[in-house]
């Protein structure tokens, strides 16, 4: 999945935000889990939890996607 979400996004956004990652989860409203899920590459994660971080980061979902 790695190789599917665009993880530089968000990282990016939590460094210029000057957010942590439990923050970063908290404006999502998604688990610490679902976000460490996300990052490591793990398959079993909810779509709606990118919708929640797209909406966060003003993006279309899209634009987490690599093509």
């Amino acid at each position: 999945m790695n190789e599917k979400i665009n993880i530089q996004l968000i990282e990016t956004f939590i460094k210029e935000n000057k957010l942590s990652k439990t923050r970063f989860c908290k404006l999502c409203k998604i688990s610490p889990r679902s976000y460490q899920k996300i990052v490591s590459g793990d398959f079993r994660i909810r779509l709606t939890s990118l919708f929640k971080i797209a909406r966060t980061l003003r993006v279309p979902i899209c634009t987490l996607f690599y093509t």
